[in-house]
């Protein structure tokens, strides 16, 4: 009676476990996808300025720290190089985010790089990539590419 009592003990305590490892996976799911919706909308913000061509207000989108290192006439050259040649967005789609704690030339922090596939009016096939950074005014742009 007393292995029975002992044996059904651990099987509650193992399965007590299981959940709360459960309960704590499934809450980590949950943090991800709220981020990954607030860095998807500011990215897709953002995406709309330049799109647009108002790439003052892009700039001014961006993180103070990296506005203090470049001049907003330097960005509006650089995205005028890197985006005007493509023409028009015709469409843009969400492949996938990736989060990490460190950025290469970055402060340790929190940053979720964000992927579209877009067709451009000039290139039919294209990969857009924002990176975006956690900042007290919440998720900003600190990097973009074009594929």
């Amino acid at each position: 009676m007393q292995r029975s009592f002992v044996f059904l003990t651990c099987l509650f305590l193992l399965s007590f476990q299981g959940c709360a490892m459960h309960r704590s996976v499934s809450k980590s799911l949950a943090e991800k996808r709220v981020r990954e919706k607030e860095t998807r909308t500011a990215a897709l913000h953002w995406l709309r300025l330049v799109d647009a061509g108002n790439y003052a207000q892009a700039y001014e989108q961006m993180p103070a720290r990296l506005r203090a290192s470049t001049t907003d006439a330097q960005f509006l050259r650089s995205m005028e190089g890197r985006r005007v040649p493509f023409g028009k967005v015709l469409s843009r789609v969400f492949i996938g985010a990736a989060f990490t704690r460190k950025l290469t030339g970055s402060p340790d922090g929190r940053y979720e790089s964000i992927l579209f596939r877009t067709s451009f009016e000039h290139k039919k096939l294209a990969a857009e990539r924002v990176i975006l950074s956690y900042e007290a005014s919440g998720w900003r742009v600190v990097d973009y590419r074009v594929y």
